[in-house]
């Protein structure tokens, strides 16, 4: 869980008594370690607020009193220099950054105290604006402390989504502060987990959700293993804000949560926005969701919100194909692939991601339309069909405007449904070593109103040395078994 944590030291957690407005930029140190000779790095969180390398700041204790001035050198993130650290901030890590400060030792730093800059007049950024216009008000925020604290438990079935995870916030620093007894502590865990639940409650409960979508893909922006989902558009429409600064092109798009009832279909919106939010991301195999990403935020698993279907003991013909691990596997590069920047080792980093992608493709079972003329049967509890020697096969075939010939295959039936109904298409189960070898045309197109990937000459070659490669090592790993038994 991560999120905006108010400073408790010494006293009972409370957001009372805070010497900065919203508009200063306020920096709580939480770790001091030392950098090169004589600097510190300091690892904290941005309360407010914005600072960008190379800056003069106020070293403070915990109420705001000057102790000496300093300037911030550079700021990073998870190691990574950042082009500044701000209370508005994206991703895994949140507002959490290491601020580098070249001229003074770490022994002239204290963990809990503040690095501060009263803001100037004009020098609040738009988006700073938009966050701060999101964000729970520092007066709410306080009265949800207090009703956390005295234990109103009638409040929280009254908070929205948003609300909850800030309590779920402050439950956390209680507990990570608390000197009292393990009964008590076990008593806010207890709590916590009790709110966690009336979260995912509220949240099933929601007629509809916001997700941010990559333009480049149309499909939910996949960030470093994460989804981001919203419970209020503004929100979603800030991450666009955001996301602008670093060359990503995103939309908002207003889902379903999990019911039946879908929205109004938008003119030139693809099918999949219709389906629900939770339903789509299972299919997509996009099991991380950060809820609310950039203000209070929580992380959670998609089945937290909707159980996978559970098909234990079940025969195999009773299984839907799915290929949720593909889908992502194809998205994540996809999103690399055609986000507009170039950075140091981007060539690897692509170059990993597609062999990743190659590889789940070879364990993927697919789905690939088809006509016969002559008898068939069902080989029993098995997607499989047993076809007479005499008997014909048809397979489907696409054209792209250059005339030239795919064969489409399909990860499961959504995706299959879009092009081909079931009154004139039947479909068979296939692998894509299966596909390569039906394939008469240019290649293979893997869900083509989908994702829309693409396998010609090349990355159909690149398919079977990868397939060579993993017969070798289970040959290899086998001998060697085999000469260990001997032995």
């Amino acid at each position: 869980l991560e999120g905006r944590k108010p400073s408790l030291e010494g006293r009972k957690p409370s957001l009372e008594g805070r010497f900065w407005s919203r508009e200063d930029f306020a920096f709580e140190i939480q770790r001091v370690l030392p950098y090169k000779e004589q600097g510190s790095a300091l690892i904290g969180r941005v309360h407010s607020g914005e600072l960008l390398p190379d800056t003069k700041l106020s070293y403070t204790d915990k109420n705001g009193r000057a102790v000496f001035n300093c300037t911030v050198g550079s700021i990073e993130q998870n190691g990574i220099k950042a082009k500044k650290a701000s209370a508005c901030q994206f991703g895994l890590y949140g507002p959490t950054f290491t601020l580098i400060i070249p001229d003074f030792a770490p022994n002239a730093f204290v963990e809990k105290n503040f690095l501060h800059q009263k803001a100037s007049e004009g020098k609040f950024s738009p988006l700073l604006e938009a966050f701060e216009h999101c964000r729970l008000s520092q007066e709410r925020e306080e009265q949800i402390c207090n009703e956390i604290e005295a234990k109103e438990e009638e409040a929280y079935k009254d908070y929205s989504v948003q609300e909850m995870i800030f309590a779920l916030t402050h439950i956390r620093d209680i507990g990570n502060i608390s000197k009292s007894q393990e009964s008590e502590q076990n008593t806010w865990k207890e709590t916590s987990k009790a709110l966690y639940q009336k979260m995912l409650e509220k949240l099933r409960g929601l007629n509809k959700v916001y997700l941010t979508i990559d333009k480049n893909t149309n499909y939910p922006f996949f960030n470093n293993g994460f989804v981001d989902v919203y419970t209020q558009e503004e929100y979603a429409q800030l991450a666009v804000l955001f996301y602008k600064e670093q060359f990503r092109e995103l939309e908002v798009r207003a889902m379903p949560v999990l019911g039946a009832e879908l929205l109004k279909e938008e003119e030139g919106k693809p099918l999949a926005a219709q389906i629900p939010a939770f339903v789509l991301l299972y299919y997509l195999g996009m099991e991380n969701i950060l809820l609310d990403d950039g203000l209070y935020r929580v992380a959670l698993s998609r089945g937290d919100v909707l159980p996978p279907p559970d098909h234990k003991g079940k025969p195999e013909i009773a299984v839907p194909v799915t290929n949720p691990a593909l889908r992502r596997r194809i998205l994540d590069f996809f999103g690399e692939a055609r986000w507009k920047v170039n950075y140091e080792k981007r060539a690897a980093v692509l170059q990993a991601k597609e062999r990743a992608m190659l590889t789940e493709t070879i364990k993927a079972k697919l789905l690939i339309p088809m006509k016969y003329e002559g008898a068939a049967q069902p080989a029993p509890g098995t997607h499989q069909i047993v076809f007479d020697k005499d008997t014909k096969l048809m397979f489907a075939a696409i054209k792209n405007p250059a005339g030239e010939t795919f064969t489409p295959v399909f990860t499961d039936f959504l995706e299959l449904g879009k092009m081909y109904q079931p009154k004139d298409w039947g479909a068979a189960v296939i692998s894509i070593q299966d596909a390569i070898r039906i394939n008469k045309g240019e290649g293979i197109a893997i869900n083509p109103a989908g994702e829309n990937l693409i396998l010609r000459e090349k990355a159909i070659a690149a398919l079977t040395e990868i397939v060579e490669q993993q017969k070798q090592q289970r040959e290899a790993e086998a001998s060697a078994q085999e000469t260990k038994t001997e032995g």
